[in-house]
């Protein structure tokens, strides 16, 4: 089991925002793999760091119930108090699956947390800006609540990309940057 890989990247924090831009010639902050092999499932992945993106590639599986792989970083508590938008600039092979950004307060599974899901619609780059007042309210993939509301941002300190889509297969995604503004 790989419990942690340190991967390039800066973390910029201002009073307006926090930026996560990857590329092989930045500061070191650590990242780590959590597949649901940590519940029995037989899911993999890995990380690569290409020159200017982090490629975050692997194969889900459904065995074992089993169906999640993610990678994850710990930021400042209450670096993203202040902010109301995610952009995020990605491109995929897989534009029939899901891909979810998660803003947590726990690093426990089943403790609730915010997610936005987002779909690769070409294999180019794609760029979105998400309020982040519409990422929902989940706790174990499930939707249980409404959207964010903004005084929860002063609690999340931890950041998760995920692919929980109840899709076997094998997934890609590269991401160039995320923001919080």
């Amino acid at each position: 089991m790989k419990d942690l890989i340190l991967i390039a990247t800066i973390f910029m924090t201002s009073a307006t925002g926090l930026t996560i831009d990857f590329g092989k010639d930045k500061t070191g902050a650590s990242w780590r793999i959590v597949n649901d092999e940590v519940m029995g499932g037989l899911s993999t992945s890995e990380i690569n760091l290409k020159d200017d993106s982090l490629l975050f590639t692997g194969n889900v599986s459904l065995e074992n119930n089993g169906g999640f792989a993610s990678v994850r970083t710990l930021i400042d508590e209450g670096a993203l108090n202040n902010c109301k938008i995610m952009i995020i600039r990605y491109k995929s092979d897989n534009t029939n699956r899901d891909f979810g950004l998660s803003l947590k307060s726990s690093q426990q599974y089943y403790i609730p947390y915010y997610k936005h899901i987002f779909s690769p619609k070409t294999k180019d780059w794609e760029t979105i800006e998400v309020p982040l007042s519409e990422f929902k309210h989940y706790k174990i993939s499930e939707i249980i609540g409404n959207n964010m509301p903004t005084e929860a941002l002063k609690d999340v300190f931890n950041i998760v990309l995920i692919i929980s889509d109840k899709k076997e297969g094998e997934f890609n995604i590269e991401i160039d940057y995320i923001k919080f503004i």
